[in-house]
């Protein structure tokens, strides 16, 4: 089937639109969604983003959804050339040998299983299958989009909140070094405990920077997967992560959803019909002792075996989207546990230097232990919400 776009060229193609889908459109609508959101900028000053716009802005400046557009199209205008081609085969079939053929007969009559393929209506099907399998995977590409442009804007709640966080640690920091210095001043703090509180200082400075060079790269990923200037400038409106337990979630329901919608098992089941198809012309036309013939059969036995192993691939799949799913609730959960224990930490350490029961080391790690714990949480919570939406999207796409 030389016609046939093989399945392994099309899940490239989508694969791929779900790693790198920045592109416009086109450059006349890229130009035109930059340039609104660059006025709106220069009017009103930066661009207040919720997650819905991020998503919209995505998919408006999506060169592989233009591309599956223009597909769609192409099958169209492929099936009414199958119906053509039908039509004609039927025609030089029915007449007798004594009846003259026209141009396009006689080019049919070359050969003679094509011929047999198009009156058994194999590219009209072959364009229907494609078209179907098209559609299904524009729906595949929306999901990617969105998680896709979802996990980057949270990449970017996440650097916010890392800078938030080190601020607070470093003015802690800056603090326990004031009163440090005037206990050195005064003779009731050592040399080392200066020196404690110095480097940790410069530690806190280091946090900081890193998480302003951090959210820096975050922006501009956001920005490039927008198709957007490097130097605009937004605001994400949308700040609150929230946390949805698992057990609110049918693993069943999800199964068989994913064996309804997903593309890879509409994708085997058309190959399957077609090949039904081909394989039928093959043995009618070539002797069962010819080549022909016995590969039309063994191509059918491999699609028949392709359409129950596509259901479990994807059972198998989904179930795996919704283990990492556990997998990022539970290291969550965890992490609440050691944020918890981090605070406790931090507040009887500060009440035990209060009363000269501990030294401004300990005060100093306990503060920073909390500090990395608040942004750890943080990033579980945003790591949770993408595996979340994966899971949610697994009627359409898949974990690997």
């Amino acid at each position: 089937m030389k016609k046939i776009i093989s399945l392994t060229m099309v899940m490239m193609l989508i694969l791929g639109s779900l790693t790198n889908v920045s592109a416009a459109v086109d450059a006349e609508g890229t130009e035109e969604v930059t340039e609104e959101a660059v006025a709106e900028a220069a009017e009103t000053g930066p661009l207040m983003l919720s997650l819905d716009d991020a998503v919209k802005i995505a998919t408006e400046n999506s060169r592989e959804m233009w591309k599956i557009d223009d597909g769609i199209k192409q099958a169209k205008d492929e099936r009414r050339s199958g119906r053509d081609a039908r039509e004609v085969a039927e025609s030089m079939m029915s007449k007798s040998l004594n009846e003259e053929l026209t141009s396009a007969e006689l080019l049919m009559s070359s050969d003679y299983v094509k011929a047999l393929l198009a009156k058994n209506g194999y590219y009209m099907k072959y364009a229907d299958t494609q078209q179907a399998q098209l559609e299904k995977n524009r729906e595949m590409l929306l999901a990617g989009i969105e998680v896709e442009t979802k996990s980057m804007y949270y990449n970017v709640l996440v650097a916010e909140k890392s800078i938030e966080i080190n601020k607070v640690n470093l003015n802690s920091a800056e603090e326990q070094l004031r009163v440090v210095n005037l206990k050195f001043n005064n003779g009731s703090a050592t040399k080392a405990e200066v020196l404690n509180a110095e480097m940790a200082v410069q530690k806190a400075k280091t946090d900081l920077d890193s998480a302003s060079d951090d959210y820096r790269i975050a922006q501009l990923n956001l920005l490039n997967k927008l198709e957007l200037p490097f130097d605009s400038e937004f605001i994400l409106t949308d700040t609150e992560l929230k946390y949805v337990p698992s057990e609110e979630i049918n693993l069943d329901e999800a199964i068989e959803k994913a064996k309804e919608e997903r593309p890879e098992i509409l994708t085997a089941e058309n190959n399957l019909e077609l090949q039904k198809i081909e394989t039928h012309v093959n043995k009618a036309y070539y002797a069962s002792n010819l080549r022909q013939h016995k590969a039309a059969v063994e191509k059918l036995k491999d699609a028949e075996l392709n359409v129950p192993q596509a259901y479990k691939d994807v059972e198998l799949d989904v179930r795996k989207s919704y283990l990492n799913l556990i997998k990022a609730e539970r290291t969550l959960n965890n992490m609440e546990k050691t944020l918890e224990l981090a605070r406790e930490a931090a507040r009887i350490n500060k009440l035990l230097y209060d009363n000269g029961m501990a030294t401004t080391l300990d005060v100093l790690e306990a503060n920073a232990g909390l500090a990395q714990a608040e942004i750890g949480h943080y990033q579980l919570l945003a790591a949770y919400n993408i595996n979340k939406l994966i899971f949610d999207n697994s009627n359409l796409i898949g974990s690997k």
